[in-house]
């Protein structure tokens, strides 16, 4: 299997931070659990061109697609679904590979 890069892009709702940060400190330690490793994490500053509805960005690389998937399907995970959907206005979780 080749590598893969997982790219989430997200809209916090400023009127759910809990929730925010109840989902951001339950989510990093299954995706590192699954073999990911943080390539950046960042804030979008400004826009230049777009709309880029999003205000984070987080990109990081795993051996493959395997264990990510197994782990968005977990019961872990599952349970923190209700924190993203309140916390976040959009989010978007992408698996990507090399061109």
């Amino acid at each position: 299997m080749a590598e893969t890069t997982l790219v989430v892009t997200a809209r916090p709702n400023p009127e759910a931070m809990d929730s925010v940060k109840a989902y951001l400190g339950g989510v990093q330690p299954l995706l590192v659990e699954a073999g990911g490793q943080i390539v950046k994490r960042l804030q979008v500053q400004d826009v230049m061109s777009g709309d880029a509805p999003y205000r984070m960005v987080l990109v990081m690389d795993f051996a493959d697609d395997g264990a990510l998937k197994a782990m968005l399907r977990s019961d872990a995970y599952q349970a923190l679904v209700p924190h993203r959907d309140r916390g976040f206005a959009s989010m978007d979780i992408c698996l990507a590979s090399g061109m």
